[in-house]
């Protein structure tokens, strides 16, 4: 799937959430999103640093802001870690909120279009 076919069903589960998923579909639309990312992440990837694609995503992120312009590096930075935290399941902690998964949706909506289009700091 396409980051924004990921994007596409994560805001269905976020706006129409199925009986069957009554208790998880909160992290299961925190996942897509997730996802979504890590995949606009990796096409970025093969278009301005092949050998970058393929390592852990901290390292990911970590070097993203030597390609990318420091906003575009941030906001892909609190997006995967704020639905990184999200996903994971325990039995102390609240799902994320109809506010906050709304809210990551919306920065990884406008996020992806800056990584389709970005060049690398290097050839600017």
């Amino acid at each position: 799937m396409t980051p924004r076919q990921l994007l596409d069903a994560a805001a269905h589960l976020l706006a129409q959430p199925t009986p069957s998923m009554r208790r998880c579909w909160q992290r299961g639309c925190a996942c897509l999103t997730r996802v979504a990312l890590e995949t606009a992440l990796e096409q970025y990837w093969d278009r301005v640093a092949p050998s970058v694609n393929g390592r852990p995503m901290r390292h990911q992120l970590l070097a993203l802001p030597a390609f990318a312009d420091s906003d575009t590096a941030a906001a892909a930075r609190t997006a995967w870690y704020g639905l990184s935290r999200a996903m994971h399941h325990h039995a102390y902690e609240l799902a994320p909120t109809i506010a906050e998964l709304d809210g990551w949706l919306r920065d990884v909506t406008l996020l992806i279009p800056q990584l389709e289009t970005a060049s690398t700091k290097r050839s600017a």
